[in-house]
């Protein structure tokens, strides 16, 4: 009889754990997902991850990588397309968000380690960012990331310079130029870009044209 018994809790208390909330490969209980993306913005803290991730199954069933551009939110689609900009210096990655977290209080996105690196986060760990959606699931027949990559050839505090560089290479290289603005430390700078390449030979062999017409440029990825 006490046997019987005995079987019969440890039979309870395994279709207890059995029958709790799947989690993901981080541990995170899935949030609803916010269902209107287009033109979310979001201010805060960034963080990175991947090391011991490397490999393992991220929230959304991908395998995950730590050399590819993606992220980890709490509550954007996967398959969204973000901008993230570090406001400490001003430099930015597109991210696809294929991931849950981050899960430390105050910290709004995860990045993969690579994504870190080309803004300078992996040797702070944490700054302070911009999160911009540019693309959603929901306005895309494809659900994934496509590298675009421009070549920035000059970044002003003042928007008139930056107009007058504009108006210079208009006239003599491509009218395929313009101005994006970006705040950091509560100032204003005007970024001075040419073209959007879907490869990154195109990029190099336009900033190899400005190059000969004297110019220097910088290739970014989008």
């Amino acid at each position: 009889m006490k046997n019987t018994v005995l079987f019969g809790m440890v039979l309870i208390i395994f279709m207890s754990f059995g029958c709790g909330s799947k989690k993901s490969s981080r541990g995170y209980k899935h949030s609803d997902e916010l269902k209107n993306v287009d033109g979310y913005t979001q201010t805060g803290l960034a963080s990175w991850y991947g090391d011991k991730e490397h490999g393992n199954l991220a929230a959304s069933g991908e395998r995950f990588s730590k050399y590819d551009y993606t992220a980890a939110h709490k509550s954007l689609p996967f398959g969204t397309i973000v901008r993230v900009t570090n406001l400490e210096n001003g430099k930015d990655v597109v991210v696809n968000i294929n991931d849950r977290g981050p899960f430390i209080r105050g910290r709004i996105i995860d990045l993969s380690y690579s994504s870190a690196k080309s803004i300078d986060l992996v040797r702070t760990g944490v700054a302070k960012v911009k999160v911009e959606v540019i693309s959603s699931p929901s306005r895309r027949n494809e659900n994934y990331f496509k590298p675009i990559y421009t070549v920035q050839v000059g970044s002003f505090s003042s928007k008139v310079n930056a107009m007058g560089l504009k108006d210079e290479l208009s006239s003599s290289i491509t009218r395929d130029v313009r101005i994006e603005s970006i705040e950091i430390k509560g100032d204003m700078y005007y970024r001075v870009r040419v073209g959007m390449y879907s490869s990154k030979s195109k990029a190099e062999s336009m900033k190899k044209k400005l190059r000969d017409y004297g110019y220097s440029g910088k290739v970014i990825l989008e």
